[in-house]
C-alpha cells in the first residue's frame, strides 16, 4: 500500500498556483498586456493607413477630375486660340484685300489721270501745231485785201463799242483823269498813212481825247490787228481768231474726255 504524504501533494500545489501566479503577474499579463496594446496599435495603424489609402484615393479622383478639367480647359482654350487666330487671319486677308483694291483703285486713277493728261497735253501741242501751220500758211497766202478788211473789221467794232458799250466808255474815260492815255497797236504788216490816220481818229474818238499810238509789226498775226487802250483791248487778227478757235477746241475736247470717262 501506497504511502501518499498528502500535506507534500497539496504544499507543492499551492506552490505551484503560487507560482503559476506570480508567472502570470510578472511575465504573462504584461506580455499580454503589451500583445493587446500593440493588437490596438495595429488597429489604429490599420485604421490611420486605411484613412489615409481613402484619402489618398479621394484626392487621386479629385486630381484625376482637375486634370479632366485642365485637360478640357487647355482643349477650350486651344481652339479658342485656333478660332482668334482664324478670325484675325481672315480679317488680315480682309485688310489686305481692302488695301490692294484700294492701290488698285488709286493706281487706276493715276494711270487715267496720266492717260488723261497725256491726251490733253497731244491735243494741245496738236492744237498749237495746227493754229502755227494754219497762221504761217494764212500770213504767206492770204492777200492783202485780208488784212486789210481786218482793219476795217477792227475800227468798225471799236465805234460799235462807243455806240453799245457807253457805260463802259465812260469808266474809260473817267479812270484817265488828265492823262493822255497810250495806245499800242501791233499789226501783222506795216500800215498805211491813211490806215495809221484811220486809226487814230477812231481811238481818239473812243478816248474823246488825244491818243498816243506806239506802233509794232508782228508777222506772227497772220493779218490783222491788236489793240490795247488801258483795260480795253480789241484783237481782230487771224492768230486771235485761231487763239479762240484753239480755246473752243481744247474745251470741247475736254468736255469729250470728261464724257468718256464718266461712261467708263
Amino acid at each position: 500500500m501506497l504511502n501518499i504524504d498528502w500535506a507534500t501533494i497539496v504544499f507543492q500545489i499551492i506552490n505551484f498556483l503560487v507560482l503559476a501566479g506570480a508567472l502570470y503577474y510578472l511575465a504573462l499579463r504584461p506580455t499580454m498586456e503589451r500583445v493587446r496594446e500593440r493588437r490596438a496599435e495595429k488597429r489604429e495603424t490599420m485604421e490611420q493607413l486605411r484613412e489615409d489609402r481613402e484619402e489618398a484615393e479621394a484626392l487621386r479622383d479629385k486630381l484625376q477630375a482637375r486634370l479632366s478639367e485642365a485637360e478640357e480647359e487647355a482643349d477650350q482654350i486651344v481652339a479658342d486660340a485656333h478660332k482668334q487666330a482664324e478670325a484675325e487671319r481672315q480679317q488680315m486677308l480682309a485688310d489686305v484685300q481692302s488695301d490692294i483694291e484700294d492701290m488698285l483703285d488709286d493706281a487706276r486713277a493715276d494711270v487715267e489721270q496720266m492717260r488723261r493728261r497725256a491726251v490733253e497735253q497731244f491735243h494741245d501741242e496738236l492744237i498749237d501745231a495746227i493754229c502755227d501751220v494754219g497762221a504761217e500758211v494764212i500770213r504767206q497766202a492770204a492777200p492783202p485785201e485780208v488784212h486789210n478788211a481786218l482793219l476795217s473789221q477792227l475800227t468798225d467794232r471799236i465805234w460799235e463799242m462807243g455806240r453799245e458799250e457807253m457805260e463802259r466808255v465812260q469808266a474809260f474815260r473817267q479812270s484817265l483823269g488828265e492823262r493822255t492815255p497810250t495806245a499800242r497797236v501791233t499789226t501783222a504788216r506795216p500800215l498805211s498813212s491813211e490806215q495809221q490816220g484811220e486809226l487814230a481818229r477812231t481811238l481818239t474818238a473812243l478816248a474823246d481825247r488825244s491818243v498816243d499810238i506806239e506802233m509794232e509789226t508782228n508777222p506772227n498775226l497772220a493779218a490783222g490787228m491788236r489793240v490795247r487802250l488801258g483795260d480795253i483791248v480789241v484783237d481782230n487778227s487771224i492768230a486771235g481768231r485761231l487763239s479762240e478757235l484753239r480755246e473752243e477746241t481744247s474745251q470741247a475736247l475736254e468736255e469729250r474726255l470728261s464724257d468718256e470717262q464718266q461712261e467708263a
